[in-house]
């Protein structure tokens, strides 16, 4: 059993994190800005934007791993927000960290560090699968914010020996839909009406990369653990790449009858391709993605037919400083 703190315990990642580490056995503390995360979970208000605070929150406290999943979960349109919650927080947590010894700092980053973001113009890699070594060239304030992050845990690792490891999420899939998942929302909105979906796909076409949420969970943990994850930054992904007809085909399977068009406007390839790879995470960390996105997607159907989205009423909430994002 570890001694897990979880940053973001209450948002996309956070919820599943906590629930895999809760059935692990491990002692979980969730340190959130304002909702609480899983009751089972020790809570403590804090914002890791405020560096006295945390340390006044933290204070006599000790824990074996810290899961950074704390950051706003997209561009917020303001510059200043994002940095000081994305960049500023992190920094925060990391100087707490160099002089309270854990044995692993794991920070959720995203593929967009590399460049690839919605809101931005569609750059094609420079090779396909995409792995570590690829140029990383970010255009927006999401995506440096996030590069950011990964350079500043790197720098916390090389020269203050803070244990971190870094992940870059792709297109996160997952009940619940609030934070980085909120967009599945509104896809499970729709598969409940059972009528007509659309899919993050600007066309058939298009070569995408997803990841199920519980996948990234088990990654989180795995790098928690792994020797050869220190100092290192990963892809996490699913096993294959997906197009938007198998996407749909994928959806048609679950929910016969249902039309299937192409326009989501959060498809990070924007209609052409992107694909990545996992060979590090196997090499280094012994880990292999479980699930795929017809996993997935049955996972947000069965969330949708046991009443989630009447029960789980928090996915509106506009972005905001704290700790709840992704």
């Amino acid at each position: 059993m570890s001694r897990a703190l979880v940053l973001g315990a209450a948002g996309f990642i956070g919820t599943e994190l906590v629930k895999q580490l809760k059935e692990r056995g491990d002692q979980i503390c969730a340190l959130c800005h304002s909702r609480k995360a899983d009751q089972t979970a020790e809570h403590l208000q804090g914002d890791i934007t405020d560096a006295d605070s945390i340390h006044r929150t933290l204070e006599g406290r000790s824990f074996d791993v810290v899961y950074h999943a704390a950051s706003l979960p997209g561009d917020t349109g303001n510059p200043q927000e994002m940095i000081n919650v994305n960049v500023h927080g992190l920094l925060n947590m990391l100087e707490w960290t160099r002089r309270n010894a854990v044995t692993r700092y794991v920070v959720s980053s995203s593929i967009s560090a590399y460049e690839w973001y919605p809101a931005t113009k569609f750059n094609p890699p420079d090779y396909m699968p995409v792995d570590e070594n690829h140029p990383c060239r970010p255009k927006d304030m999401y995506s440096v914010s996030k590069r950011m992050q990964e350079l500043l845990a790197l720098a916390y690792y090389h020269q203050y020996q803070v244990p971190t490891t870094v992940l870059r999420l792709t297109a996160v899939v997952g009940p619940g839909g609030k934070g980085g998942g909120r967009g599945w929302r509104e896809f499970a909105r729709m598969l409940k009406e059972g009528k007509k979906v659309q899919i993050p796909h600007f066309s058939p076409e298009e070569l995408c990369h997803y990841v199920d949420i519980r996948d990234v969970a088990r990654m989180h943990i795995a790098a928690s653990q792994a020797p050869g994850a220190l100092g290192q930054i990963f892809n996490c992904c699913a096993r294959e790449p997906t197009r938007g007809s198998e996407f749909t085909e994928i959806v048609k399977s679950i929910v016969p009858g249902i039309e299937v068009e192409c326009g989501f406007a959060w498809s990070m390839a924007q209609g052409q391709e992107v694909s990545f790879d996992m060979g590090k995470a196997k090499e280094l960390m012994d880990f292999e993605p479980k699930y795929s996105l017809t996993d997935a997607v049955e996972s947000i159907k069965e969330w949708v037919d046991t009443g989630g989205l009447e029960s789980d009423m928090s996915e509106d909430r506009q972005f905001g400083s704290g700790v709840e994002g992704d």
